[in-house]
């Protein structure tokens, strides 16, 4: 039977808490990082890091991201994964309120974040130490569980909206 790869592609975003950003900065030197994240009700993808991080400097002078979300637990050869494409931007003093709404809700799969935590993560980010970032995702794709080769599709976005 086959599997609903957009079924599929939705779990996979609602059940996992990082994602990997690839980015590059002027020079073209690539680096990834994994960062916890949440989404809107758009698809698009919101993550909380340190403005000096290679990947915000990166951001801040090439917006052309790619993004990876999976579970890491998965065995050799039954793994699936999303891979997007998007452009990515710190997130504007208007949007903070919304934004913040979105990420401070989403309920983490493993674990959920303490009162505590939240709390140091607002100061950092009412200090300018963290900011908010926003991904928006132009394709997604997956690999293919259906196919015996390694191929991949891409999948509609219509589908994963919650």
């Amino acid at each position: 039977m086959a599997i609903d790869v957009q079924k599929l592609a939705k779990e996979i975003l609602e059940s996992n808490q990082y994602m990997t950003i690839g980015s590059a900065g002027k020079n073209g030197t690539a680096w990834v990082s994994p960062v916890v994240y949440a989404y809107d009700n758009d698809l698009n993808l919101y993550f909380v890091s340190h403005i000096r991080s290679k990947h915000c400097v990166n951001i801040g002078q090439n917006k052309s991201v790619a993004v990876a979300i999976f579970d890491s637990h998965q065995l050799i050869g039954d793994g699936v994964g999303l891979q997007i494409e998007g452009t990515a931007k710190r997130v504007t003093l208007l949007e903070i309120p919304e934004v913040s709404l979105t990420y401070f809700k989403r309920t983490y799969p493993y674990a959920r974040a303490t009162k505590s935590f939240n709390t140091g993560l607002k100061k950092l980010l009412n200090e300018n130490t963290y900011r908010l970032y926003k991904i928006a995702p132009s394709k997604i794709w997956m690999n293919d569980p259906n196919s015996i080769i390694d191929e991949r599709i891409e999948i509609n976005k219509e589908y994963l909206r919650p």
